[in-house]
């Protein structure tokens, strides 16, 4: 199997597996795969993109 095969594979089985999914499944992937994405961002950027309402200092100290 060459590499773009081994993509196109891949990308087609994920369609197939995601179309498979619950709604609340599609959901859950979709937060999961975001917290990836989010942890790794900076603390600095973390808050510069969170909306005032989710963020409490005191919840979250300095070097969470």
């Amino acid at each position: 199997m060459t590499h773009n095969e081994r993509e196109e594979l891949i990308f087609d089985l994920a369609q197939f597996k995601v179309s498979k999914l619950s709604d609340a499944g599609v959901y859950a992937m979709a937060v999961d795969q975001m917290c990836m994405l989010l942890a790794n961002e900076t603390d600095e950027q973390l808050l510069k993109v969170t909306p005032p309402n989710l963020y409490k200092a005191k919840k979250y100290p300095e070097g969470f």
